[in-house]
């Protein structure tokens, strides 16, 4: 399985009452968890990650606002369960990616490396375990979505899937961070002494330039969107990017490739709408192709001098 077929949930929405504080902005090293969990699946190529929020939104917005991330709200946070915010998050991917990685805020320190390891591993469900526990995230596959949304158990998401009698395919894995689950100051201690054990990773951003920059992550966070909601605006409003700074981007893309990546389509009884030509479409896919093999063999280096 790609990473570019499979979409990401973050269940943020908690109020994080045993923690004491608010929990995805507490910093591990120079990240938040918040940031941290973000990095280490965009590090593995995945490119379509929903934040489910609740709890203080607007602070975890602002953490992310440059991150290429969707931010979808459960208003109803204080009074429901984070099964309830899974619901939000699975059902706003389920048309959009073929497998679904859900993780809770609260095991954020899960490595890369076990993530790829899932992705490349077939199941309807995919879980890691680190000796003989089983842990986060988990890999949906998205044929079994809708018997999961219709799931009014009281056991949550565990019984949704146990619901659905599919295999549940285990991945072993060299990764204890899949099972530390930050609910308490304790429990946090912890994890930052994992996290020193093994502070060193590498970290890449892959960009394009002709006489300037043009073209990364989030330029093709950008046309992803596009590509999926026909429009700009709204492409703009889930990136938390201002309308004229969205078309700022096209158009410098545009002009440094000379060709038109969108096609711009006017409106009728049922308004207008914003798609990717097909130029734009070859262009996205080979620049995916393109980060998703450097980041691999940045990774086979990092091994080769680091470890």
């Amino acid at each position: 399985m790609k990473a570019a077929n499979v979409g990401v949930v973050i269940l943020a929405a908690g109020m994080s009452s045993r923690m004491g504080e608010f929990k995805p902005i507490l910093p591990i090293g120079k990240l938040t968890i918040i940031e941290r969990i973000i990095l280490t699946f965009q590090n593995a190529g995945i490119r379509n990650i929903v934040l489910v929020t609740g709890n203080k939104a607007r602070i975890i917005e602002e953490q992310v606002n440059q991150m290429g991330v969707i931010c979808v709200h459960n208003k109803d946070f204080a009074t429901t369960q984070m099964f309830d915010s899974a619901k939000i998050g699975l059902k706003y991917l389920e048309k959009k990616c073929k497998r679904i990685l859900i993780t809770p805020i609260d095991i954020p320190l899960f490595t890369c490396e076990t993530v790829k390891k899932i992705i490349k591993t077939d199941g309807v469900f995919v879980s890691p375990i680190h000796k003989g526990i089983k842990g986060h995230p988990l890999m949906i596959n998205t044929q079994v979505i809708p018997r999961i949304l219709e799931y009014t158990g009281n056991r949550g998401l565990m019984g949704a899937v146990e619901s659905c009698n599919f295999e549940h395919i285990n991945v072993e894995v060299e990764d204890e961070g899949i099972l530390i689950d930050v609910d308490t100051k304790d429990d946090f201690n912890k994890l930052l002494d994992l996290y020193y054990k093994r502070k060193l990773k590498p970290k890449v951003r892959v960009s394009i330039e002709n006489q300037e920059s043009f073209f990364g992550m989030g330029t093709a966070q950008l046309l992803q969107l596009i590509n999926t909601n026909e429009s700009v605006k709204n492409a703009c409003i889930q990136m938390n990017l201002s309308y004229s700074k969205g078309w700022k981007m096209i158009n410098q893309v545009e002009e440094q490739l000379g060709y038109t990546i969108v096609h711009r389509k006017r409106g009728g009884s049922n308004g207008g709408k914003t798609i990717l030509t097909l130029e734009g479409i070859e262009f996205l896919e080979k620049y995916e192709k393109f980060e998703s093999e450097s980041k691999d063999k940045v990774d086979q280096i990092f091994e080769k001098y680091f470890f």
